[in-house]
This record gives C-alpha cells, structure tokens and sequence, in this order.
C-alpha cells in the first residue's frame, strides 16, 4: 500500500491484517483499496476500488474515510453499502456512516431492500438493538418496480419512510401513484414484509349476484417472528347489487414450523334481496360459521378439527362455490390421533350440526390399529383393527325415515405368515378373526293384511275390492355378539429383464403375477339383522378368488437415476360360492400409469362389473407439468351416475402474459356444468387478471330448475406479494 505517512506503522499494520482478512472472506473486519493513506489521529483514507467490510456490512466507494478504532466511516463517489445478513443495498453519492454502531446519513439514497426500492434526497439508517437494520428516509419513494425513476408502473410517494429489511414497512402522508397518476392518500401506512398485510378488493359482475364488490381488510394481532407464532384478522365486507350486504370476521392463527394452525370464521347477510326459491321466504338472513384446526401436539399426537354450520341448505352454492365443490355437505369432526411405533390410537367424534343433512354420528369413537408385528421373532406376524362407538344414524329433517342408533364394539385379529420359496415364489397365508358386539339389533316382521279399496266406475257406481298386502314392521332386538372367520392366501413371484437401447437407455422390465384368495363363512349373524352405519355391518358370506398381473417398465438415462415409464396393475374377481344362475367371474379392474416423459403422466384406473356387463366405474387423467403450461384432464364415469369429463390448461408463453381454459362437462345429462377461463399480463411489479365463467341452466337431481349463471371479474396484486387465494371470495 504506497503513500503511507510518517508515523502510521501501527495503524498500516493493523490495516494489513484487516486487508488479508479481506481476501480471505472473514465475516469480521477487512478493507481493500487500490492506495491508502494513513493519519496520526487514527485514520485512513482509502482510494480506488475502496471497500471495508465489518460484521455482514460492506462499504464500498471511490473514496473512503476509515478509523478502525472508532467504527467512523465517509465515503465519496459510488457509495455502496451491502447488507448482507439482511440483503439491503443502499446507493447514494456521500455516506457517513459507523459501522460498528450500524447508523449513519446519505445523500441521494437509492435503497434496495428486498422487495422495495427506496429513492430520496437523503435518509439515515440506524440499528439501536443491534438486530435488524432501521432506515430512516425522508420524502422518499417506495417501489417494487424495477423500471428507472420517472418510468415506474406504480409507487407511493411519502413524507417520511420507515424501512426494517426483511421486517416492515412504515410510512406517514402516503399518495399511491399508478403510472405516474395519485389516485389515493394515506395518512399511514404499514407493510408487512412476508404477511401481506392490509387492503384486498375484488369487484366483478355476476348474473346471480348483479354488480359486485369484495373487501377484506387484514390486520395482525399477533406477529412474532422469531418463535413464528402469528394471529390474523381479516374483516370482511362484501355488496352484491342483487342481493344486499354482508358482512364477516375471520381470525387465523399459526404456530411453530407447522405446529398448529386454523381458522375461525363467520358470515352473516341480514337480508337476501333475491333468495332462490328453494329457500323458505320467511327466512331472510343467509350465514355461515365454519372453524378449522390442525394441531401436532408432539411428534406423535395430532389433533384434527372442523365445523361447518349454516343457515340453509344452499348458502355453500350461492356464496362460497369453491368450498361447496369441496364440501357438498357439512362434515364436522374432531379427532386424536397418537402414532406409536408399532401402532396407532385415537378418539374421533363425528356429529351433526345442522338438521338440514343426515349423518352417521360417532359420538365418540375410540379405535386401535397394531401394525404386522412379528410374534417373538417366529416369523408369524399379527395386525389388529379394533374400534368401539356409540352410533346414530341421523336424517334430514324433512325425511320421512327414522333416526337408528346402537353401541358398537369392533375388533379383528388377522395372523400371517410370509415365506419365500425357491428364491422366487412368494407365499402369505393369513387367517383372521373378527368379533363385533352390537348392544341392539334389528328384527324384521312381516305379515299380511287384508286392504280394501272403495271407488267409483265410469257409470258412477260404487264398488269395492280387498286385497291381500304384506307389511314389513321391524322392532329392536336384544344385544349379539357377532362371529367372523376367515382364511386366505397370497401367492406372488416376480421376474424382471434388462436390455440396452441403441441410444444408451437401459431398461428394466419387471412382472409380478400374483393370486389371492380369501373366505369367509357364514357369520352367525346376518346383515339383515343389524343396524348398518358402514362396511362392517355389511360383512356377509363369500369366497373369492383373484388373479392378477403387476408389471412395471423401468429406465435409465445415461448419468441419471432410474425413473419408472410404466406402470400395470390388471386383475380379475372370481366368486367361488357362486349361484347355479350366476357366473363365477364377477369382476375385472385395471390400474395404468404412463410416464411418456418426465413433465407427463397418463392415469387409467376402472372396474368392470361381469354381473351387469358394464363397466362400473372408470377414470383416466392427464397431467403435465412445464415452466411454461399446466394442463389436467379428467374423465370420471360412474355407472348409471355420472360420466364427467373436467380439465383446465394454463400456459405462460412469455414473461409478461399468461392464459387459461377450465371447463366441467357431464355426459350422462349432456350437460355443461361450467366454462371459462383468464387472461394475465403481468408488468415487472404487479399483474392484472381478467377471470370469465359460464354455467348453463340445468334441472338438478331434486328435479329443480338452475337458472344460467355467469361472472367476470377483475383482479390484480403486486408481483412480490401474491395472495394466497387469487379471488376474495376463496378467502371467506
């Protein structure tokens, strides 16, 4: 280093030091310069690609004042000052600066601190807890865009400017500008950095609502960054031209790294101004409460809640669609689980909160799983499903059937044996026993009664006739105690080839043929005797047996792992306690899978039923995945209820526009449930999306007229802070 003065040994020698901890990257103290100079009093100027780095800060300039001894920085000419630790870069002409005491003044301050840019005439910048940076800044400008000053797409201009990287943003005398025009004044404004914090609208037009507008406002009640406990507040307040006002609050909580979190919300219309028929038109308010909560209470105890209580049974459809397609019917549940290592255990408690739907209510049910465990290292391993529950088949209020209940106690033990045999041969045999006690039954009686009808014939005589009818009563009967055995086997092998490609892919092609076979005799008591809540009151007499056929194509790329291409699963059902009139081939199922390549996957899964001749249900998707386009088609047929044909496209063929296609299609009634799509152009900070969708008119499966309903709407953010649900109306 040339031109050190008379006097500066000391000091050259501790900026030597300094230097080489420069060079090799120490996150403590460094400089380098092209020359330095080195004063009496302590301090050193340093020219020529000039920079001194302490603690996670870098200064960098055409000239630099420096005392090491004080922390005392001026720097002159390209200022720049890096934040490592927090990612700011501050740009300005002059800055003075301590770097020990991480404050200072600038001029002509150019502020990078993701995700704003800062410009002002001047600003300060200090750290008094020695944490995160502040930045001071008057008459500043905030923005995201990253065009040159003059050209911004939008930025507020502010009469003071608080900035905490990584943190917060707050300014006082706030105007929004929109290509260089204000629209608005803020006399505060406050900006969370990762929470997205504040104002959200939605407005739109649609055939069933008239003219519309969504708001939200959200706001923290709780923000604790550092144990990431967060407890937000979203206030709501929605008009519909066609409809009225609405109103609602949501709070939403977050705990730990996924620890717990949940929501509670509520929302409340005084008055529907244009209620669909259906509705009784005495009642005019439309609501909905619903509460989620998921909560790991250790490593191995987990807590699952939901609440759905509504004011009607079409309020999901008319105002939250999204969560209706989700959730056609309240499910409301709270559930323990604890995860042993060998076994799992719990409670769940299943109720009904609305008389409008039925449910099967568990109240409660306590259940115990035990994983195959190997029995003293005998080779023979036990599982074991138990569960006990008071159950109450419950029905809508206007159905015209009666509300069951009964204690159910279940358990099922099954024992099995796997061995292999020559190398090849897989063989499983297994036998189970399960015992269901029901603490009431169900006894049907039938008897005949003579029924006389009296009418008038053409010629206005009277007559009458009597007939005989059986009617079928049924009364509760005395507790049993239910008996299951069976017994099976499963037999697999596997074989698998390799062969080389000509272009250097190596295959793999894997077969495993397998065969199962399973009986159960008749149990001592009969389906027709109880009361059925699920599969386990169905339980009945069968044997069967099925064949079926795995295969899996496997390959490798040079210098890439193995991925699989193709994937097979075909089997047929065979009852082997078949009636003279019946067939013993019952059923035939496939599942395909098709990796063509590795951004595309075709599924094709299905069940033919040999009884019927008709398939019994089927579904085939295609799903890609590119930087650039998404697309999933979905085809689901239901024998006899639905064929529905679903997909949607969504392509980005630049930076700056993105589109999209959707559409719901059903066979069976040759019926377009919905069409639409969107259109997106996205500037460098924020981005404006047009959303479109039809649904034609229709009678549904009360025999009820839809009536057409359609919608456009129109909604933007900035690119650095994306909502979590694009449309206003998910967030409810």
């Amino acid at each position: 280093m040339p031109g050190a003065r008379q006097g500066g040994a000391g000091l050259a020698d501790t900026l030597r030091g300094a230097k080489a901890a420069f060079d090799s990257a120490s996150n403590e103290t460094g400089i380098q310069a092209d020359e330095a100079q080195y004063d009496l009093d302590g301090w050193a100027t340093l020219s020529g690609h000039a920079a001194v780095r302490y603690r996670g800060y870098e200064l960098r300039a055409d000239r630099i004042r420096y005392n090491p001894d004080t922390g005392d920085a001026e720097a002159e000419g390209n200022v720049v000052l890096v934040g490592r630790d927090d990612g700011s870069l501050w740009k300005g002409d002059r800055l003075a600066t301590n770097l020990k005491e991480r404050g200072g003044r600038a001029d002509n301050v150019d502020l990078y601190t993701r995700p704003f840019r800062v410009l002002a005439a001047d600003g300060a910048f200090f750290a008094p807890a020695r944490t995160n940076q502040v930045y001071q800044i008057e008459n500043a400008t905030l923005t995201t865009c990253t065009n040159e000053p003059g050209h911004f797409h939008w930025c507020v201009t502010t009469r003071r400017a608080r900035v905490r990287p990584g943190d917060d943003v707050t300014a006082w005398g706030v105007v929004p500008r929109l290509f260089g025009m204000p629209f608005f004044y803020y006399p505060y404004y406050w900006r969370d950095l990762a929470r997205h914090y504040g104002f959200r609208f939605q407005p739109g037009y649609k055939h069933s609502w008239g003219p519309y507008l969504l708001g939200t406002y959200k706001l923290p009640v709780v923000r604790d960054k550092q144990t990431k406990a967060f407890i937000d507040s979203y206030t709501f307040a929605d008009w519909r031209g066609d409809r009225g006002f609405a109103v609602g609050q949501k709070f939403a909580w977050e705990f730990g790294e996924d620890e717990s979190h949940g929501y509670v919300t509520g929302w409340y219309m005084p008055k529907d101004d244009d209620p669909p028929p259906v509705i009784d038109p005495d009642k005019e308010e439309r609501y909905r409460v619903r509460f989620n909560h998921y909560w790991n209470a250790t490593d191995r105890d987990q807590v699952l809640m939901q609440a759905l209580y509504v004011s009607d049974v079409r309020v999901m459809k008319d105002f939250f669609r999204r969560e209706y397609r989700e959730m056609t019917e309240p499910d409301n549940y709270a559930t323990f689980t604890h995860y042993g290592d060998a076994f799992s255990a719990g409670l769940t408690a299943r109720m009904r909160l609305n008389d409008l739907y039925g449910q099967v209510e568990r109240l409660p049910e306590a259940w115990f799983e035990l994983n195959a465990l190997d029995l003293a290292d005998t080779g023979v391993y036990l599982e074991n499903q138990s569960a006990a529950a008071f159950l109450r088949c419950v029905f809508p209020e206007d159905s015209k059937d009666e509300d069951y209940d009964a204690f159910r106690a279940d358990t099922h033990f099954l024992l099995s044996y796997p061995r292999k045999y020559l190398g090849f041969l897989s063989v499983v045999p297994r036998a189970g026993y399960r015992a269901t006690y029901y603490d009431k039954t169900r006894i049907s009686e039938s008897h005949t009664e003579l029924v006389t009808t009296v009418g008038t014939n053409d010629f206005d005589q009277v007559y009458s006739s009597t007939v005989e009818k059986t009617v079928t009563t049924e009364r509760e009967g005395d507790a049993k105690l239910r008996s299951v055995f069976e017994v099976g086997v499963e037999v697999s092998s596997r074989a698998y080839g390799y062969w080389d490609a000509q272009n250097g892919v190596r295959w793999r092609h894997v077969v495993e043929p397998y065969a199962d076979f399973n009986c159960v005799p008749e149990p001592n008591v009969l389906p027709e005797e109880l009361y059925r809540f699920d599969s386990i009151d169905r339980i009945d007499e069968e044997t069967t047996l099925r064949l079926g056929l795995r295969q899996r194509w496997q390959s490798r790329d040079p210098g890439r792992d193995p991925r699989e291409r193709f994937y097979a699963d075909a089997w047929l059902d065979f009852n082997l306690e078949a009636e003279e009139d019946e067939e013993s081939f019952s059923d035939a199922g496939w599942d395909l899978r098709w990796y063509p390549e590795p951004w595309m996957c075709l599924q094709a899964k299905g069940a033919y039923d040999n009884a019927e001749s008709t398939v019994d249900n089927a579904e085939f998707v295609l799903t890609t995945w590119l930087d650039i386009f998404r697309c999933d088609v979905e085809y689901r047929y239901r024998h006899e209820r639905s064929s529905l044909l679903t997909g949607y496209l969504t392509w980005y063929p630049n930076e700056r526009w993105g589109f999209d296609i959707f559409g719901r299609y059903e066979f069976e009634t040759s019926q377009v449930e919905e069409v639409g799509g969107w259109i997106q152009y996205s500037w460098d900070c924020f981005a404006l999306r047009l959303i479109g969708s039809v649904e034609p008119s229709y009678t549904n499966d009360a025999g009820q007229s839809e009536e057409e309903d359609w919608s456009i709407t129109l909604t933007g953010w900035l690119t650095d802070f994306v909502p979590a649900r694009i449309l206003e109306e998910d967030n409810r």
